[in-house]
């Protein structure tokens, strides 16, 4: 499987979009476009914001939204390493190939630096969800007692029950 690979020269500059993105919604609580509208100079600033961030990133589909209070539950280079990476498309995986997925997330089993690896993790869980269609995939592999699993089921029963409920 390969790695997402992300032009390092643009992470400082996704950094510094985000962040103030984030930092200017959490000072004004405009955490939605549609708010936006009510507070023009903020939301003006918001849009340019997103602009720039589609523009450097490539991806139309992002949303300066989806960054506010990242801090909450990652870091900045994180949330970084993320949006830079290109959405991934649906290649149709054979079932060996998603077991072997499955288990290189639960385990961390990536062959990136420290600081690439829970961009890289999510990158590969979103990856999973392409090819399975499952929305909350991730929670099958830390939460599996939430899908009928015991808490403590090992990575065949989770592999198992992720391949026989994907939509493909």
């Amino acid at each position: 499987m390969k790695y997402p690979e992300i032009d390092e020269s643009k992470l400082q500059e996704v950094m510094r979009i985000i962040e103030t993105a984030a930092s200017l919604m959490e000072e004004t609580g405009l955490m939605e476009e549609k708010d936006w509208e009510g507070d023009t100079e903020a939301g003006s600033e918001l849009a340019a914001l997103q602009k720039q961030l589609r523009e450097i990133t490539g991806n139309e589909k992002l949303q300066i939204t989806d960054f506010n209070a990242y801090w909450s539950y990652t870091s900045l280079e994180t949330v970084a390493r993320n949006a830079l990476h290109q959405p991934p498309k649906k290649c149709g995986m054979t079932d060996e190939q998603l077991t072997d997925l499955i288990r290189r997330i639960s385990e961390l089993d990536f062959d990136v630096p420290e600081n690439a690896l829970e961009a890289t993790t999510d990158y590969f869980i979103h990856v999973l969800e392409v090819e399975t269609g499952l929305d909350d995939v991730s929670d099958y592999i830390y939460c599996p007692e939430e899908f009928g699993l015991d808490l403590h089921a090992g990575l065949d029963e989770i592999t198992a029950k992720i391949l026989a409920d994907s939509i493909r």
